[in-house]
């Protein structure tokens, strides 16, 4: 959506369809990706992460192939780096972050401490954000 800046009124907005119960966004300025969660259904859709390129097709579906990187079972924070790897909080199951390398297979990158990791932030300095809700706090951890 684009608005107009002094009023916030619209000017005009782009309507990207394909996603069934799209749940959290994120955001590369680098990469131009966007990354979108769905939380899945119980008639049969799998929860995943879209990752859509800049002109808005889908260009990965994550998180629903164990050949390609650990299943996801309710993910919800995320991020992504500005390689185009994508980091998961992934809750339901088992409370970790998952990482997506832009190619090849992803990777369980922390588990231990959390539960119920809900948000995402990579900082400038190569650190992890994670918010930890039934710990009541945020966690920091070396990233890059």
């Amino acid at each position: 959506m684009k608005l107009e800046p002094k009023t916030g009124s619209r000017l005009e907005r782009t309507v990207v369809t394909g996603f069934h119960r799209p749940y959290l966004v994120s955001s590369c300025l680098q990469s131009g990706l966007v990354a979108v969660s769905e939380r899945g259904s119980d008639t049969g859709r799998e929860p995943c992460v879209k990752v859509l390129g800049p002109d808005w097709n889908t260009l990965r579906i994550l998180g629903v192939c164990s050949g390609m990187g650990p299943v996801l079972s309710s993910p919800w924070g995320l991020c992504i780096d500005k390689d185009g790897a994508v980091l998961v909080a992934d809750w339901a199951e088992q409370h970790r972050v998952v990482l997506y390398l832009p190619e090849g297979t992803g990777s369980v990158i922390i588990t231990e401490g959390l539960s119920s990791p809900r948000g995402l932030a990579l900082l400038p300095n190569g650190l992890l954000v994670v918010s930890d809700s039934m710990h009541h706090c945020i966690k920091i951890y070396k990233y890059k």
